[in-house]
């Protein structure tokens, strides 16, 4: 997909389900490894994250089998170490998990260093540090990381600050590690929770997942399981914001609330009507959207992938609203494209400001993926047709978007 046009003005109304969680399925990929077995993922999303992960095991040895489109099975018996292709590699930040994961099995790893979404600065610091604590001897330079470790022994693990990828390479790195690991100072995201549920099922003794101290007791090996993902919090949220831009009323099967809380809240105060009805939610937007106050940071706080989103919908707020995120203050390259739609929006040390706007529709670009994501919501609220350029990035984290959005009730086509 190279570009997404979306004609706005019409009330969203239509249902959808919502796929598996990508910061889910990228770690869990990478933790087959461990296994030296078969996996089998269900709840696959079908994104381009996910198949650049896959290519990624199959250059280093594993067998990739799609039982169904959401369904894959993984055979990493085969697989060895320092054999990831740099340019893959580099265009993936989850490609980061390799570390922990070749390091845990192997004893030895070379990672390119990883790319992903320009969104600010986002160093391999923590992540080199527990794996040190680990007995690991890392060394790196300008292109990659390597590490070795003859055996890595069960350590305290203290994360400066909670960090999702260093909670990963941690817990990736202490499965089979020898001894007891407390990691002090882990993330809290559903997705750590999730993680540590596959590893459990694979044999991995893991405790307090979802807490900000895990431990994991170091097992011998792990074995291949059958494991279904859970379902994505940020396309959810993502959809959520959408009907709140368009008004309407949509449902979205399969949406856990437990795992949106932060985002639901503010959502309600802002004027737009959400429900549960079994394991569906229901969300409807017919009158004023309020402003807000919001932070976005570590779990259970604001997610920052849903800070751009959100400031799309405030500008249809009747007062000024400001965001503050404090995962990735730099995280606002949006802003640049949003104005070019009318937005009345300012950045300024890691704070954004968004004053009541007269949306109208534009060629803009994605910059990233959630701005892409922010475009496409700001896009329902106007009543033309807006462009959105290098729309392909969606594709990174979105399955499906255009078909999505059109199950939706909106007018949307991807080219």
């Amino acid at each position: 997909m190279k570009k997404l046009v979306i004609t706005g003005g019409v009330h969203l109304s239509g249902e959808a389900d919502i796929g598996g969680f990508k910061n889910a399925a990228l770690p869990i990929l990478y933790a087959t490894i461990l296994t030296s077995d078969v996996s089998v993922i269900e709840n696959l999303p079908q994104i381009r994250d996910v198949h650049e992960t896959l290519s990624i095991l199959q250059a280093i040895g594993a067998v990739v089998v799609f039982v169904d489109p959401h369904t894959v099975l993984v055979d990493t018996r085969s697989v060895a170490p320092c054999r990831s292709p740099d340019a893959a590699v580099a265009s993936l930040r989850a490609s980061s998990y390799l570390l922990g994961a070749e390091l845990g099995r192997f004893g030895r790893t070379r990672v390119a260093l990883p790319g992903g979404c320009c969104i600010g600065a986002r160093p391999l610091d923590y992540h080199v540090r527990a794996l040190r604590a680990l007995g690991a001897c890392v060394s790196e330079d300008n292109t990659a990381i390597e590490a070795t470790a003859p055996c890595l022994i069960g350590a305290r693990l203290e994360l400066p600050r909670p960090s999702v990828g260093a909670t990963v390479n941690a817990i990736l790195a202490s499965v089979l590690a020898d001894g007891k690991s407390k990691i002090v100072g882990a993330a809290k995201e559903p997705h750590i929770v999730d993680l540590c549920r596959y590893l459990r099922a694979a044999g991995a003794q893991i405790e307090g997942e979802g807490t900000s101290c895990i431990t994991v007791k170091g097992v011998a090996k792990l074995h291949g399981t059958a494991y279904r993902l859970m379902p994505d919090m940020i396309e959810a949220g993502t959809l959520l914001t959408a009907v709140g831009a368009a008004g309407g009323e949509i449902v979205l099967h399969g949406a856990d609330a437990s795992h949106l809380s932060s985002l639901i809240a503010p959502l309600l105060e802002m004027g737009m009507t959400i429900r549960t009805e079994g394991k569906a939610l229901v969300a409807s937007r017919t009158g004023l959207l309020l402003p807000f106050d919001l932070v976005a940071g570590p779990y259970p706080a604001l997610p920052t992938d849903m800070h751009p989103q959100l400031s799309a919908l405030a500008t249809l707020a009747t007062g000024t609203s400001t965001l503050c995120d404090t995962v990735f203050p730099d995280r606002v390259l949006y802003v640049r494209e949003l104005r070019r739609m009318g937005a009345d929006i300012h950045a300024e040390n890691g704070k954004v400001q968004i004053r009541p706007s007269r949306l109208h529709s534009a060629r803009v670009r994605a910059t990233d993926l959630r701005a892409g994501a922010a475009l496409a919501v700001a896009a329902l609220a106007t009543r033309g047709k807006t462009t959105i350029l290098d729309a392909g990035i969606l594709e990174r984290g979105y399955e499906d978007v255009s078909g999505k959005l059109r199950m939706l009730g909106a007018t949307a086509e991807a080219y």
